[in-house]
C-alpha cells in the first residue's frame, strides 16, 4: 500500500507527463492533491503587462481606423434614378349613381281589441283579489255603498259608461242587487270583462 507522500508524488509525476489516472484521482486524496498542484503551476497566466499592451494596441488600431475614415470623407450615397412612368390610356369607369332600394314598409300587426262592454250584455268581475267589488248608489267614490260583488260573479250591464273621479262606471244588476261599480281605474286596470272571455 503506497504512503500518502508516494501517492502525492505519483499524482505530481502523472501531471508532469500529461497522464491522468481517473481511478486514482477519484479514490486517493493525496494523488489528487499532487496532480492538481502541478496542473495549477503549468496553467498559462496572463500578466497585467501583457493585458495592458494588448489593450493599447486595440485602442491605437481603432483611432487609426477612425482617422482614415475621416480623411476619405463621407461615403458617396447612391441617388435613386427615377424610371420613366408608363402611362396607359385606359378610360376610368364613371361611378354608378346611387340607387335607392325600396324597403317594404312594415305591416302593423293587428292587436286584438277586447270586446266592448255594452248595455244589456253580460260581464264577469275580475282583478279584485280577495276584496269584493263595491256597488254604489251613484257613480263616484263618495256615493253610498249598497252591495258587494266577489271575483267571478256574472252581472248584467244596465247603464253606462259614466266617468267620475277618474274612474269609468257602469250600472249593473245581479239577482236583486243593483248599483254602480267602477269598471276601469285611472291607470287602466279593469274590474269587469265581457262574459265568455
Amino acid at each position: 500500500m503506497p504512503t500518502t507522500s508516494e501517492m502525492y508524488e505519483r499524482g505530481a509525476a502523472d501531471a508532469e507527463r500529461g497522464e491522468f489516472n481517473p481511478f486514482y484521482y477519484q479514490h486517493y486524496y493525496y494523488y489528487r492533491q499532487g496532480y492538481d498542484s502541478v496542473r495549477r503551476r503549468h496553467r498559462p497566466r496572463f500578466h497585467l503587462i501583457s493585458l495592458f499592451i494588448v489593450s493599447v494596441i486595440i485602442a491605437v488600431g481603432v483611432m487609426v481606423t477612425i482617422w482614415l475614415i475621416g480623411r476619405r470623407g463621407p461615403a458617396a450615397v447612391a441617388q435613386p434614378v427615377a424610371s420613366p412612368a408608363i402611362v396607359l390610356d385606359t378610360p376610368t369607369p364613371s361611378p354608378l349613381p346611387p340607387t335607392s332600394t325600396p324597403f317594404p314598409s312594415p305591416t302593423p300587426i293587428p292587436t286584438p281589441t277586447p270586446p266592448a262592454l255594452q248595455v244589456g250584455g253580460r260581464a264577469i268581475v275580475v282583478n279584485v283579489g280577495n276584496a269584493p267589488l263595491r256597488l254604489r248608489a251613484a257613480p263616484g267614490l263618495q256615493a253610498r255603498v249598497v252591495g258587494t260583488l266577489p271575483a267571478g260573479r256574472e252581472v248584467v250591464l244596465r247603464e253606462g259608461p259614466v266617468l267620475a273621479d277618474g274612474y269609468t262606471w257602469w250600472r249593473v244588476e245581479v239577482g236583486n242587487q243593483r248599483g254602480w261599480c267602477a269598471v276601469v281605474t285611472p291607470d287602466g286596470m279593469r274590474f269587469l270583462e265581457p262574459a265568455g272571455q
